[in-house]
Order: C-alpha cells, then sequence, then structure tokens
C-alpha cells in the first residue's frame, strides 16, 4: 500500500511540475514559445541617382516603402545600381531569397528580361515601372503616360506652328533619352499625331543628361551653316533638364546665324524649369511626370503582399503646362506632392 501511495504521490508531483512549468522560454524544462510569424518582404529595384529625376524619384519610392511597411507589418529591401548587370544580380539575390513580390524599374527591359522571368518561374510576383520588358508579361506594369506625352506633343507643335504649316515645312531637333522604351513611346507618339510637314532634322541621344544635352546643341550650332541653323524652328527634349541643357546652350552661342527657334519643350513639369518660363524668350510647354508616381509602383508591390489581385496595367496620366496654366499648376496635387520631399 505504502508503495503504491508513493507512485500516487510521485506522478501527482509530476504533472504539477509540468503544469508549473509555462514559464519556460524553451528547452527540456519548458514548453518552447510559439515563434512569430515570418514577415513579408517586399524588393524594391532601381536604377541609381544618375540625375534629378531618378534622386527625387529614390527619395519617393523609399518614404512610401517606409510608410507601407510600418502601417502593414512587412519588410523591404530597397536596392539601386549603376547597370544592367548590378541590377540583374541584384534580382538574382531577391530571388534565391525568396521574397515575396518585387518592384522593378529596369536601367534596359531587354538586359533584364532573363532574370524577370526567372522571378516569375520561381513564383515571385513582379511589378515593372517606368520602362517595359519586350516579349515579356510581369505581373502587373505601371508607367507614366509616354505615348501620351508624345501625341500631345505633337498636338501642340501642329497649333502653335499652324500658319508655318501652311507655307510648307517646320525643321525641329529631337533630343532623345537613352535607348529605353521611354523615349521610343514618346517619339512613336508624336509621329502618330504630328503634321506630315513637321520634320526631324537630327536626333541626339541624351542618356537624360543636362551637359550632354548641352554639348550636343553647341555642336549643331557650331559646326553646321547658317542657313540650316536659321531654318530650325522648335527643339523637342524628353524630359526638363535636358531641356535647360538646351537652353543653356541656345543663350550661350555667340555665332554668325540668328536663332529661329520659337519653342523648346520637355516632360517633367519641375519647378527649374517652370521658374524660367517668365524669364526665358523662348516658348516652354512641359508634361507632368512627376518622381512621386513611383509610389504608385511601391503601393502595388504592397497590395501583392496583401492578397490583391492586380491589373496587367497602370497608365498615370500627364498633365500639360506652358505660360497659359503654370500658375495653376503649381496648386495642383501632382506638384505638392512632388515637391513634398525635399
Amino acid at each position: 500500500m505504502k508503495k503504491i501511495m508513493f507512485l500516487l504521490f510521485s506522478l501527482l508531483l509530476l504533472v504539477l511540475t509540468v503544469s508549473c512549468g509555462g514559464e519556460s522560454k524553451g528547452g527540456a524544462e519548458g514548453t518552447p514559445e510559439a515563434k512569430p510569424g515570418k514577415k513579408k518582404v517586399l524588393g524594391i529595384v532601381m536604377p541609381n541617382a544618375t540625375h534629378g529625376f531618378l534622386g527625387e524619384s529614390i527619395k519617393h519610392a523609399e518614404a512610401e516603402a517606409k510608410a507601407l511597411a510600418e502601417s502593414q507589418g512587412f519588410e523591404y529591401k530597397f536596392l539601386t545600381s549603376s547597370e544592367a548587370s548590378e541590377q540583374n544580380n541584384q534580382m538574382d539575390t531577391l530571388i534565391n531569397e525568396k521574397v515575396d513580390a518585387i518592384v522593378l524599374w529596369p536601367h534596359n527591359g531587354d538586359e533584364l528580361r532573363s532574370t524577370a522571368q526567372a522571378a516569375m518561374d520561381a513564383g515571385i510576383p513582379l511589378i515593372v515601372y517606368d520602362r517595359l520588358i519586350n516579349n515579356f508579361t510581369p505581373t502587373a506594369t505601371i508607367m507614366g503616360d509616354n505615348t501620351g506625352i508624345g501625341e500631345m506633343t505633337g498636338n501642340y507643335l501642329n497649333k502653335y506652328f499652324e500658319e508655318d504649316l501652311k507655307a510648307g515645312e517646320v525643321l525641329v531637333l529631337e533630343f532623345l533619352g537613352d535607348n529605353s522604351t521611354v523615349p521610343q513611346q514618346r517619339h512613336d507618339g508624336f509621329m502618330a499625331t504630328a503634321d506630315k510637314n513637321i520634320k526631324i532634322v537630327q536626333s541626339f541621344n541624351t542618356n537624360w543628361q543636362r551637359q550632354k544635352a548641352q554639348e550636343q546643341m553647341e555642336n549643331f550650332l557650331n559646326t553646321s551653316k547658317p542657313e540650316d541653323i536659321e531654318k530650325i524652328k522648335a527643339v523637342i527634349t524628353q524630359d526638363d533638364e535636358v531641356e535647360m541643357g538646351i537652353l543653356d546652350a541656345i543663350n550661350a552661342y555667340k555665332g554668325s546665324a540668328k536663332i529661329n527657334i520659337k519653342l523648346v519643350t520637355g516632360v517633367s513639369a519641375r519647378k527649374e524649369n517652370l521658374d524660367t518660363f517668365e524669364k526665358e524668350k523662348l516658348d516652354q510647354v512641359t508634361y507632368a511626370f512627376s518622381p512621386a508616381m513611383v509610389r504608385e509602383a511601391v503601393q502595388l508591390g504592397a497590395d501583392v503582399l496583401n492578397g490583391k489581385t492586380l491589373e496587367k496595367e497602370y497608365i498615370i496620366k500627364t498633365v500639360e503646362v506652358d505660360r497659359n496654366n503654370v500658375n495653376d499648376f503649381r496648386n495642383s496635387d501632382i506638384y505638392k506632392i512632388r515637391y513634398s520631399i525635399q
């Protein structure tokens, strides 16, 4: 009987010991605590800040990612690069780390196609921003209305040079951004609407650089025959910084030719350009293309993490800005949000 009572007492003591062991933080002496759930990870891959627009875009993308991560409880990895090969390596890293979604702003879509496809094959949703990847379908694409910008530019020139076109050709110079899909879309849009008598005499690739555009314009002015210079009526550019380079070159020109350029176009509608509208003799028109638009791409990445189904394509519309509406534009949300980060 004593043995039986001793065994019962021992069993009771064991039960009480196990029951009171809940405060232990794990190990052989207690029950392990449940580990918190792993946070989802959003990868954001962008070119680095080679010029002002990208610098602003990086600030807006990081600000949006930080705000969304804090409010929605996910993590993010923000990566920038100077060239496509480095960007490919970054994409490979994110794929190997099995992040939950990627927002990609490609340097050049064709050079990123392989790793973009690898991400999709690995089951990682991919949102491509700004520059298309030809012959590839990501989860979603989001971009400014590049084709629309070109079309609106063509229509603007048609109206601006209406009387000149009645008399014959209007000759223009074209300053492209780079060899990505963005300049091609803008060029194609322009060619689709511009009057057939608006002729592009020469095109230049600026790599989006103000200094390079200035040097190219100076070279044209200093090496062309005066009669060829005097025939140019307008300069079409695809970026406000590039436009400023053109204005720098025109204002510095001391040659014998008479400058008959009446209009210079740009894209971005940034403060530095708008401030020159009243100061410059030449007329200007620019198209709103805000660095803050990248916030919408980051938001789509967060939406994917939250299980939302995305549309295949998102186009962010533009606004035409010239001397007639520049003051109203400064009061618009597009302008205010852009400059909410200094």
